[in-house]
């Protein structure tokens, strides 16, 4: 019961650092002057988080198979069913406060994706009203008649 509580608050502990990175990234996809780069360095904190986390499960598994239960929710609540009632319900507390960690992570990350698709549409249209633009800029050629100008073309040949 021991290594399985342990196991419980590790989890914890890494959905909850989970959910702060979660937390840091919506900020930062509300930020103007955000960077690629710095959103380079909180992916990568991100992935590591998502590591251990996956760790985590596969450290569960294990114990739960070493115990002769699934690795699965029925495995987990036929080990709790298993335990003395009053460490079953310690440990349902805990497998209830993962369950709901969870939940918020989930929640978050659902946020910051639809914060990244939001802010991939509105780049997507500011980038189609620009090559629009670029066709469509009169400029006067040496015989002084208006004409379009290609620029991107036209100013790499300047």
């Amino acid at each position: 019961m021991q290594t399985f509580k342990k196991l419980l608050l590790q989890s914890i502990n890494n959905l909850q650092l989970l959910n702060k990175l979660l937390a840091e990234e919506k900020e930062f996809l509300q930020k103007p002057d955000a960077t690629p780069e710095a959103l380079e360095v909180l992916t990568a904190r991100k992935n590591e988080s998502l590591n251990r986390i996956q760790q985590d499960i596969d450290l569960r598994k294990t114990f739960l198979e070493s115990q002769g239960f699934a690795a699965d929710l029925e495995g987990v609540e036929g080990f709790l069913a298993h335990l003395p009632a009053e460490e079953s319900r310690s440990m349902r507390r805990g497998w209830n406060q993962l369950v709901k960690v969870l939940e918020e992570v989930q929640k978050t990350n659902l946020m910051n994706g639809r914060l990244i698709n939001r802010a991939t549409q509105h780049f997507d249209v500011l980038l189609n009203t620009f090559q629009t633009a670029q066709n469509k800029v009169k400029v006067y050629n040496p015989a002084g008649s208006s004409g379009n100008l290609n620029t991107l073309g036209n100013l790499g040949k300047a």
